[in-house]
């Protein structure tokens, strides 16, 4: 039976629960934040990946931050980038202001030592790594990552530090680093099982005993 690209976005849509949002946006934005896989499948271990990797990293700023998963998937499916609304968001706590304001500043301004000008905010009063970044033109939102991991899950600095020496990206270090608090293990083994294609995302979650569907909770389960 012939069923529509339509039809099968709108099933997305609706699994995402994004029903009341405008259609539009979704059609002209299908690349960004549709997945096809979402449950794990030992014949095609590595199907889910994509999805596994950005529902970690979406899930992990959906409760740190304290947003609904709704309001981040609509703001990547409406074209915000992850490091942006990273970066708004731990900008955000450390500042006060809003994470709205400070992407639609961004929007305008080009940078985010701008963006915070302003909104009134002097970026010289950003601390630590994602000051440094802010103050350099940079993109802060690794740091904010890497702080929210050590801070609110737990993770070790040095086993985040092993990661990124490694060349995860903020997706893959929040991945790892959920399975390493999941099982005790280094963070950085898992990534380097998936790069030496001995293991998938999906798989390694899979033998922690969590569903791709509960990956939500196994983060909310985490955080402190």
């Amino acid at each position: 039976m012939f069923v529509s690209f339509r039809s099968v976005l709108v099933g997305v849509v609706i699994g995402l629960g994004l029903v009341g949002a405008p259609f539009a946006w979704a059609a002209s934005t299908v690349s960004c934040h549709c997945f096809r896989d979402r449950s794990f499948d030992p014949a095609r271990p590595a199907a889910a990946d994509t999805y596994v990797l950005a529902t970690s990293r979406n899930s992990l700023l959906a409760a740190a931050f304290g947003v609904s998963k709704g309001t981040v998937v609509r703001s990547l499916m409406t074209g915000t980038a992850p490091e942006a609304l990273w970066a708004a968001h731990g900008l955000a706590a450390r500042t006060g202001l809003r994470a709205d304001d400070l992407l639609t500043a961004h929007g305008q301004a080009g940078s985010w030592a701008r963006a915070l000008e302003r909104l009134g905010y002097d970026p010289a009063r950003v601390g630590g790594r994602v000051g440094e970044l802010v103050r350099a033109g940079q993109d802060p939102a690794p740091a904010v990552v890497d702080e929210t991991l050590a801070t609110r899950m737990g993770v070790p600095r040095d086993q985040i530090a092993a990661l990124r020496a490694a060349g995860a990206s903020d997706a893959e270090t929040v991945a790892a680093s959920v399975l390493g608090r999941l099982t005790g293990k280094e963070p950085v083994g898992f990534l380097k099982k998936v790069r030496a294609g001995e293991a998938t995302w999906g798989s390694l979650f899979h033998d922690a005993g969590v569903a791709p569907s509960d990956i939500d909770d196994a983060i909310a389960r985490l955080l402190r």
